[in-house]
């Protein structure tokens, strides 16, 4: 079910003991093993064995390997996330009880449950409602951080969009989707040539053993250094034209149970398992899009959410005063520098290219309405919607997919790289018999 799916996602928090001084006549308390050392933080072999055990527990044990290699697939999602939280510490990036509260209702909703009955299912599973809040924060929390750090660092041109949006137009793929599973083989910056003939080789040994039979799953669980391992690799459904070109290019003409691969990107080496393929008739098409502007103030060290959320709460109040226009206090105030000159105005755009908690917000103004200050991944925002309307949808879509299938390749890549410099600079000590390279 998705909730027990989305639990074992979530189930990434550490949690840190602390080591009371036995008195004279107190009897002996068991100290917390520690499995790894991230840092100033750790990692207890109890927040390991937690883990472990929900996986077990609600994943088909053929499609686990044994303990020993699950356990330090485990410990290094435990060390990422780490690092991510302490990232998120360090930038005084925040996730608010309201918006914890809002997710678990989603959640709930999509299960068909009021959160009286998620709770009651929380319990049955053997889970508190508490720590169960603690999860779903860390994730959106970990996710806000990703976003943080890793956006900014992605340009996608307009040169871009539009030379892919034509290659899009003529590929007869666009009403194809595949079921595909996904196995990286990571290979860090400046590798050499040895370590590189090693992933290989270990890439090749892989497709071998899942050519032959072997379990992909199982395989991916072991082996894959991406976020997908633990749920078997698996990517679900995608539209064919919608994946990375290095992918759509192999798979156009793939039969289902077919392995794919090694296929090399900038982030190391890709095995695919198509699982199934399906596709539908062509279907006219049209989109809304909505031309909108905004002020963007961002957060740092030095100015938090409420000092962000205040200054435009100020800004707004000017505006609907009428003691300044949005446009002259976008061109005062706003840090987007590709907007603020222009008044703040972003254009007519499809909802869906923008971060979510700014889609979300847009989409209950109306027209002429400015919104109150929301938070999105970049910062804090007022917005405007200016006006709406509905368009032949084609070459919209043609243009949107474009611009999020480069986005969704670049933020991947880009990703990974940001991962292996926050290791690279960390402290990172795996203890006991899970000590591996």
């Amino acid at each position: 079910m998705k909730l027990l799916k989305l639990f074992i996602a979530l189930n990434l928090s550490v949690s840190l003991g602390i080591l009371t001084p036995l008195s004279a006549n107190a009897a002996p308390k068991v100290v917390e093993q520690v499995a790894a050392i991230v840092n100033n933080n750790v990692i207890l072999e109890s927040d390991v064995n937690d883990m472990l055990k929900t996986i077990k527990a609600s994943t088909d044990s053929r499609n686990l390997p044994n303990d020993k290699v699950l356990r330090q697939q485990i410990i290094d999602r435990l060390i990422i996330e780490n690092l991510i939280l302490q990232k998120a510490a360090k930038a005084k990036i925040t996730v608010s009880d309201d918006e914890v509260t809002s997710a678990i209702s989603r959640i709930a909703a999509q299960n068909g449950m009021t959160i009286d009955q998620l709770r009651s299912k929380l319990s049955t599973m053997g889970i508190s409602y508490g720590a169960y809040r603690e999860r779903i924060h860390n994730d959106m929390l970990i996710e806000e951080t990703r976003m943080h750090e890793v956006r900014p660092r992605i340009k996608v041109s307009e040169k871009e969009v539009d030379n892919l949006a034509k290659n899009i137009a003529r590929q007869p793929t666009n009403n194809i989707d595949v079921k595909i599973s996904h196995i990286l083989i990571s290979i860090p910056e400046r590798a050499s040539k040895q370590q590189i003939d090693n992933a290989t080789n270990k890439a090749r040994d892989i497709i071998n053993r899942a050519q032959k039979g072997e379990n992909f799953a199982k395989l991916a669980t072991s082996y894959s250094n991406d976020d997908l391992a633990l749920k078997g690799g698996s990517m679900g459904w995608r539209k064919l034209n919608e994946l990375p070109t290095i992918f759509e290019e192999r798979l156009i003409r793939a039969a289902k149970g077919s392995i794919i691969g090694p296929i090399r990107s900038g982030v190391g080496l890709h095995i695919l398992k198509v699982d199934d393929t399906r596709s539908e008739a062509p279907k006219t098409i049209t989109v809304q899009e909505v031309n909108a502007r905004h002020i963007l103030i961002k957060t740092n060290v030095l100015v938090t959410d409420q000092n962000a959320k205040q200054k435009l709460t100020d800004i707004r109040k000017s505006i609907t005063s009428g003691a300044t226009t949005f446009e002259a206090a976008a061109k005062a105030n706003s840090e987007d520098t590709g907007t603020a000159s222009k008044g703040g105005n972003l254009g007519w755009n499809r909802p869906e290219i923008y971060d979510s908690g700014f889609r979300n917000a847009l989409a209950q103004l109306k027209k002429g309405e400015i919104s109150q200050p929301i938070k999105s991944s970049y910062g804090w925002h007022l917005i405007e919607l200016i006006d709406t309307r509905r368009i032949d949808g084609k070459n919209a879509m043609e243009k949107a997919q474009a611009y999020q299938l480069i986005f969704n390749r670049k933020f991947v890549e880009e990703a990974q790289v940001w991962i292996q410099e926050i290791k690279g600079d960390a402290y990172i000590k795996i203890t006991g018999e899970d000590k591996h390279e």
